[in-house]
């Protein structure tokens, strides 16, 4: 029995549809294992804010992806380098009135060392600047970080979205320290009034006079030595007191007390002492 023409086209347009789909689905599966394609924006405003004295703070970017020999970073979903400037974006907030703050980028690498391992770099510095243009206050933050992201491919997107992570929560950390270590005197509150501690505004270029310290020091050995004497003086009556209340009350008569130790120019007479009763004797020849 023949099978009509029309009946062998259809059985191969199916067949070839199956086969089709047979082959297509291993890879649907394959991209349902891979790693994700769509990654969260970098992002610090849940951190504190850092609020220095000056009227605006520029960022500067001297190391873009590429710059340094062997640098991948430029494959990262959020390179290091963007993620820095949206750091300083986030954290660096000018809250003065005059004056000038510098955010510089000096290092933002990632490199693919042999072994799979990769090898991150961060690095940058803040400057401040004075109205008249020299350098107030300086800050460095710098840190390292390795990955190895074993079976998985070192320069996927994933991975390097998650050694950019990293990084820069370590960086996050140690500018923070740097900046409070550094530039404590700069930094104010959210209404730019400083912190305790901190100084004002102050010109530190050629020729400016320093402003004056908030605690006079002219004035502080002065105040010491006024009240220096009065502990010690409290001390010795305290001291000398003591034995006299407690002396019986035959030894309360003690020296004159206008020459306590007799007049210097006279020789100190012998003690006289009175006989015993009963004890007294004439001489011989008397009676």
């Amino acid at each position: 029995m023949s099978q009509s023409p029309s009946r062998v086209k259809n059985f191969l347009r199916f067949g070839s549809l199956f086969l089709a789909l047979g082959s297509i689905s291993p890879l649907l599966t394959a991209c349902g294992d891979s790693e994700p394609q769509s990654f969260a924006p970098l992002d610090y405003n849940y951190l504190s804010k850092m609020h220095l004295n000056v009227a605006h703070i520029e960022i500067v970017d001297t190391a873009p992806p590429g710059s340094t020999p062997g640098d991948i970073s430029g494959k990262a979903p959020t390179t290091p380098q963007q993620a820095l400037e949206q750091m300083a974006r986030d954290r660096l907030i000018a809250s003065g009135t005059e004056g000038s703050g510098t955010f510089t980028i000096t290092k933002a690498s990632i490199l693919h060392a042999p072994g799979g391992t990769l090898l991150g770099e961060l690095e940058a510095h803040v400057d401040l600047s004075a109205p008249s243009g020299g350098r107030a206050g300086y800050a460095l933050a710098h840190i390292t970080r390795s990955l190895n992201p074993g079976d998985k491919n070192p320069e996927s997107p994933a991975v390097l979205y998650d050694l950019t992570s990293q990084m820069m929560q370590d960086m996050n950390v140690e500018l923070e320290f740097q900046i409070k270590k550094s530039l404590h005197d700069w930094l104010v509150d959210a209404s730019g009034a400083p912190l305790q501690g901190a100084i004002q505004q102050q010109d530190i270029g050629p020729g400016a006079p320093l402003a004056a310290p908030s605690i006079s020091t002219a004035n502080a050995p002065a105040a010491t030595a006024q009240s220096a004497p009065a502990p010690a003086a409290n001390s010795s009556t305290a001291l000398s007191a003591a034995p006299a209340a407690s002396a019986p009350a035959a030894k309360l008569q003690g020296p004159d007390a206008i020459f306590p130790l007799g007049d210097d120019d006279a020789p100190a007479a012998p003690a006289v002492k009175s006989p015993k009763p009963g004890v007294l004797s004439l001489p011989s020849g008397h009676s």
